[in-house]
């Protein structure tokens, strides 16, 4: 005898009751470790905060003064102009180099495993491991690339590459670059992988070559791919801190200034927490926009494909569209 509706209903919404205890814990972790955090920063960012009046907790409103000042903070126009740079000179270089690495070992054999295994070694390095070993490579005049640099004749003084403006930006995009290759690299594998490999084999069955193959076949299947890696990048990208604190301190002169050593010398070395925190708030919005827009590109997108796979249905209602 089967149950009623209304039955049903019932069960369902007593499961569902008594599913709730169990994400009580889940709930309170969340709100303790980001929740209050989260409201904390916004509190800071709208209110009088420093060194004074810190640990008194009952701090003044400020509305958007603390925004209004970002604008004329020592380093502020550099560090816009460093993050773009350093955007756009860590995210191309990672994409290009992920994605063939990823297309080249792409294929399964001991050789290409051993080669994925090597790929990701960046990612089992702690930044602040990173950081030291690309100090103590870049570091003047006991590093190595100091010693090198001299041995081959290169340079007869001291490089000091750390200590120089274009020099320290490079060298911080590349350590960004080497941290940010794995990434790259699995996320388009996966896509690769989510290729169907009939395509492949009917376009080699076709004569294309490998170019072909590529910009015919690969790259327009991986447009949500692409999508995902390159907004994922740029929030990466944009919350860097350790490794370029650990190097450079945002120096020499601002020139490897970037949003998270600005919030944080501004904080913990101006004592101004209400224009740190105002600094992280405007990341967080930027960033935001960027998950908005990708959530607007994959949708319409997404809405293209069902209305195109719709169209033929709608148009042969008894099925006789195959």
């Amino acid at each position: 005898m089967s149950s009623s509706p209304i039955a049903v209903r019932q069960r369902s919404r007593l499961k569902r009751a008594r599913a709730w205890p169990f994400l009580i814990p889940v709930v309170a972790w969340v709100l303790i470790m980001f929740g209050y955090p989260i409201y904390q920063t916004i509190r800071i960012a709208f209110s009088y905060v420093n060194s004074t009046n810190f640990t008194a907790g009952a701090w003044k409103f400020a509305g958007f003064q603390n925004f209004r000042l970002l604008p004329d903070l020592q380093g502020w126009r550099l560090m816009l102009r460093n993050t773009g740079v350093f955007l756009v000179g860590s995210i191309v270089p990672q994409f290009i180099i992920g994605g063939l690495l990823a297309v080249t070992l792409r294929e399964s054999s001991r050789l290409r495993r051993l080669a994925r295994s090597l790929v990701l070694l960046p990612w089992l390095f702690p930044p602040v491991a990173t950081a030291t070993v690309f100090l103590w490579m870049f570091e003047s005049p006991q590093g190595v690339f100091d010693s090198v640099f001299k041995s081959l004749g290169l340079v007869h003084a001291d490089p000091y590459f750390l200590q120089t403006s274009n020099d320290a930006l490079i060298i911080v995009i590349l350590v960004n670059i080497w941290i940010g290759i794995p990434f790259n690299f699995l996320v388009i594998q996966s896509g690769l992988q989510a290729i169907p490999p009939n395509l492949h084999e009917a376009a080699i069955v076709d004569g294309a070559g490998w170019w072909k193959e590529l910009t015919r076949i690969t790259i327009p299947l991986l447009r949500e791919t692409v999508l995902t890696v390159l907004m994922l990048g740029i929030m990466g990208t944009m919350n860097v801190f350790a490794f370029v604190w650990i190097l450079t301190q945002g120096g020499p002169a601002n020139a490897t200034m970037l949003p998270g050593p600005l919030a944080y010398s501004e904080a913990f070395v101006d004592f101004q927490y209400g224009q740190g925190a105002a600094i992280i708030v405007v990341v967080v919005v930027v960033l935001m926009c960027v998950a908005g827009a990708f959530l607007l590109l994959t949708r319409s997108k997404t809405a293209r494909k069902s209305q195109v796979g719709a169209a033929p249905v709608a148009a042969n209602p008894q099925g006789a569209y195959v």
